[in-house]
């Protein structure tokens, strides 16, 4: 990589820094709404009396079933949330260790 390549390299990871950081955010605001959308799956079942088991562990496999599809959304929301972490924190280590270089560069010089 040369001198000019990490000077562009420096220059373009802010603007993917942000757009990670939105995406982030994002990813965020889809968890809490899957998890809004279970919670009020479960609202209704239980107010609908749709959950009826002798035991606790019957109404919890009733309730599972009934909520499949909001377990399965709440599951993905929240594994495109830690993809998009991850790839923002390597974006930040990738621009530290830019800043770094360009620091040693910036000695030598």
């Amino acid at each position: 990589m040369t001198k000019q390549d990490i000077a562009n390299r420096l220059l373009a990871l802010p603007g993917e820094i942000a757009t990670a950081e939105d995406s982030v955010l994002e990813a965020n605001r889809q968890v809490i709404l899957a998890k809004e959308i279970l919670q009020q799956k479960e609202d209704d079942l239980l107010l609908g009396n749709a959950i009826d088991g002798k035991n606790a562990e019957i109404r919890a496999a009733q309730m599972r079933q009934h909520t499949e599809h909001e377990r399965l959304n709440l599951s993905n929301a929240e594994l495109h949330l830690k993809n998009d972490v991850t790839r923002l924190g390597r974006l930040k280590d990738e621009f530290r260790a830019l800043q770094a270089v360009a620091n040693l560069l910036q000695g030598v010089a």
